[in-house]
């Protein structure tokens, strides 16, 4: 469970909107966080981004939130310590040093020398922003290539169905009309009255009756033995 310490009640800009000082959070819940690597980046920067914006604290690791200056001048005129930059950077550290925990081993070389969340932050997207884009182009690619051939119907459709699955679990979500369209571009003649019908429709046709209705047109072209 995550707790708060109490410090000065000084406060910090986070996020636009103010962080309060007195409000440390120490320690995160115990919660299953996929360890990062070359195949779960996806995974691992969704778990972390909600649980670290659960505690509003998503401005330390996309820099939004700068570090207070750290001294500041008394009324007398003297510069002090400022206590709000001392609250600043312990929870920066705890922040830093839990996303630490969650970097696999085999990798967690290239994170040796960061200082600050913001840093383990800029240093994941870096590695594996660049992999994540050229998977989305791989999968769109694959998607719109896809052709019904020798398959059958439901073959076909889950076959569709997957590369969407995969796409919107990389970050690209891919509409039901876009669905419909690759779908649809992928048969054979035999279904070209269903394909009219579908063209022809003043409203789109709802994606499993399109399904449903390539299954009957199927079913009947099916030799009897």
């Amino acid at each position: 469970m995550a707790t708060t310490n109490s410090a000065a009640s000084d406060s910090v800009e986070l996020n636009g909107s103010v962080f309060i000082a007195d409000q440390v959070v120490n320690s995160f819940p115990r919660h299953e966080v996929v360890k990062l690597d070359e195949g779960t980046f996806l995974q691992w920067k969704q778990q972390v981004r909600f649980i670290v914006n659960g505690y509003d604290l998503f401005g330390f690791l996309d820099g939004s939130v700068s570090a207070p200056p750290r001294f500041v001048q008394a009324p007398d005129g003297a510069l002090v310590l400022n206590p709000a930059a001392s609250v600043f950077t312990q929870q920066d550290n705890l922040i830093t040093s839990w996303l630490l925990s969650t970097i696999s081993s085999t990798i967690i070389s290239s994170f040796m020398d960061v200082q600050s969340a913001s840093e383990v932050w800029s240093t994941a997207l870096a590695m594996f922003a660049a992999d994540t884009n050229m998977r989305q182009e791989r999968l769109r690619h694959e998607l719109h290539s896809l052709k019904k051939g020798s398959l059958s119907i439901r073959e076909y459709v889950a076959k569709l169905k997957s590369l969407c699955a995969h796409l919107e679990a990389s970050g690209t979500s891919v509409s039901v009309a876009e669905r419909t369209a690759v779908m649809l571009v992928g048969l054979s003649s035999e279904f070209e009255g269903v394909v009219s019908s579908a063209s022809l429709s003043t409203t789109p046709l709802p994606f499993q009756r399109l399904v449903d209705a390539l299954i009957e047109c199927e079913n009947r072209h099916v030799p009897l033995d």
